[in-house]
């Protein structure tokens, strides 16, 4: 039994180099196909090496400046208050900086700003004048040129150790402008996150701001009342009883102003069951019985009163007080009302200016782009190689190939 398996072993030795010696013939009695086919496509690759369009590539490299975001802080004011209940939470810095470049808006104002599109479409446009080759209804539009630019002609990619993020723009012929493109990119993602509101503190800061411009108006017009009428009319003093009650009333309307405004913040960023907001809601009809009473408590049956302001329905219960002095009083307590607001509305502002820069979506530049010295595509050393490997392989099969062939046509002859 051994014996016979020796027998076996020492035949399937004897096949294999028989087999092998084989092989080795046919491809020496075939070398001058092989050859053929191996310079032939070696020779195609090194041509098309030097005759393809040189692809350049410049890179530019950034780093996303961490955030610190706010938490239960300013419990009394117009600022961070999405933070204090975890709601409405957005994205980190380097998500959102990864999204807009990858943006169609940032890629057509790059386009824009550059005039990238005869580059992109050199099929459409003429390169040098800019004008199009195309009849109008051809023209691709501002979003698919984006697109394109975006696909073939950005790279965004992130190293999650160095924690970077690097901006690699791809041009054929043109390696000054790869460089460029690569640096507007950087321009145009700053310019981008400074006008759009990532976060729950800028979207705080804009809403009071745009609150902050009206009161200053308002402000500014019941000044400007009030002087009239003080150069009018010559308006002296009224009683510092009636100043108190006057100036007291002021600050409850601007407490109301201020938690209606705070309202407004939050039933835009959170829903209506949320405790603050019910909490605010409680406040301000608190403040608004106060008033209420405040109105109503001066008022007395046998006593004539005037009204001051017909929106507010306010009655001051003063007897045989002279027309020019309610006008006074009125004009006054309009000057104060919308004085206290502002002040209010501005100390909100500051502090939400505060928060906004704590959650800012921001970068710094590690390393802009610089135009490249040697060119990304084509590869020549790389295609050579590959041809030459593949053309071999290719010529070696097709010498089997042919020697099988010719043997079964023997063998069926």
């Amino acid at each position: 039994m051994i014996e016979e398996k020796d027998k076996i072993g020492k035949a399937i030795e004897t096949q294999d180099e028989i087999d092998l010696f084989e092989i080795i013939g046919i491809l020496w009695k075939r070398k001058k196909l092989i050859i053929l086919i191996t310079i032939t496509i070696t020779v195609l690759a090194i041509v098309y090496s030097l005759v393809a369009t040189p692809v350049y590539k410049a890179t530019a490299k950034i780093i996303p400046v961490s955030s610190q975001r706010s938490t239960f802080s300013i419990p009394s004011e117009l600022i961070g208050i999405a933070g204090m209940f975890g709601l409405g939470g957005t994205a980190g810095g380097a998500e959102i900086i990864k999204a807009v470049l990858g943006s169609r808006e940032l890629a057509k104002l790059v386009i824009k700003k550059q005039d990238l599109k005869r580059f992109i479409y050199p099929k459409v446009w003429d390169e040098k004048t800019g004008e199009p080759k195309v009849s109008p209804e051809k023209i691709p539009q501002d979003d698919e040129i984006a697109e394109l630019f975006l696909k073939n002609f950005l790279k965004i990619t992130e190293n999650p150790k160095e924690k970077t993020i690097e901006i690699s723009v791809i041009f054929p012929k043109h390696s000054t402008l790869s460089a460029i493109v690569a640096n507007e990119v950087i321009d145009s993602l700053q310019t981008i996150l400074n006008q759009k509101a990532y976060t729950n503190a800028k979207r705080n800061r804009l809403f009071i701001e745009e609150q902050v411009n009206i009161a200053k108006k308002n402000l500014q017009m019941a000044e400007d009342e009030f002087r009239e009428f003080q150069e009018k009319y010559n308006a002296v003093a009224i009683d510092k009883q009636m100043e108190e009650s006057i100036k007291l009333y002021a600050e409850l309307v601007g407490m109301l102003s201020e938690r209606e405004v705070k309202l407004g913040v939050l039933k835009k960023i959170t829903t209506p069951d949320n405790p603050e907001a019910i909490a605010l809601e409680h406040e301000i009809r608190e403040i608004k019985r106060k008033l209420k009473e405040l109105e109503e408590g001066q008022k007395k049956a046998d006593l004539k009163g005037y009204v001051l302001d017909p929106t507010k329905k306010i009655i001051i219960p003063i007897e045989n007080v002279p027309n020019l002095a309610i006008e006074y009083i009125r004009r006054r307590r309009e000057l104060e009302i919308q004085n206290e607001i502002y002040k209010v509305l501005l100390t909100s502002l500051e502090k939400a200016k505060i928060e906004e820069a704590k959650e800012d979506v921001s970068f710094q530049v590690i390393d802009y782009a610089y135009p490249p010295r040697y060119r990304f595509k084509p590869k020549r050393k790389l295609i050579v190689a590959v041809a030459f490997t593949s053309s071999l392989l290719l010529g070696i099969f097709l010498a089997l190939l042919i020697e099988s062939i010719d043997k079964r046509k023997k063998q069926q002859s």
